[in-house]
């Protein structure tokens, strides 16, 4: 990987996690706020929904961390490391529990029948996302448990 490319993933890392900071600071209690002022009768799910909103957009910021350690484990030429791993499987937990809390969030929705029409749509998304997402790196994850395995034999070879 050339040092341009670990730089421009850097800054595009540090853009993101920079944007979901803001989205969880500023952006999420604004919205919450002005839909209990909207729609007081469900005014009650403002907390729960904040909540809810930040620990997904967390997620976020884990997978984001894991993709820099794995860019640094890359510039150094360590991708092939058990290190590799940890940071794999991180990204991994993360998506599942960020599809896990759309879900959450889809059935308390429902059930305090908050769900507008249009919102059954992105809930899809995410969940098709997220689950979709997980598993491609389930299966990246195994391909570097290959490559490590084949990078171990040939440097028994050499």
């Amino acid at each position: 990987m050339s040092k341009w490319s670990v730089v421009a993933v850097r800054v595009l890392v540090v853009l993101a996690f920079l944007v979901v900071l803001f989205f969880q600071a500023a952006l999420v209690p604004m919205v919450a706020e002005q839909s209990a002022r909207t729609f007081p009768a469900v005014a009650f799910l403002q907390v729960p929904g904040i909540i809810g909103s930040v620990a997904l957009l967390a997620c976020v910021q884990v997978v984001l961390v894991c993709i820099w350690r794995l860019v640094d484990l890359v510039a150094a030429g360590r991708i092939f490391d058990a290190r590799a791993f940890v940071w794999v499987d991180t990204i991994i937990a993360a998506l599942w529990v960020a599809t896990g809390l759309i879900v959450i969030g889809a059935v308390i929705l429902n059930l305090t029948g908050a769900t507008a029409p249009g919102l059954f749509y992105p809930i899809i998304v995410g969940v098709i996302f997220g689950a979709g997402a997980a598993l491609v790196v389930g299966i990246m994850r195994r391909l570097l448990h290959q490559a490590t395995e084949l990078r171990g034999e040939l440097d028994e070879v050499v």
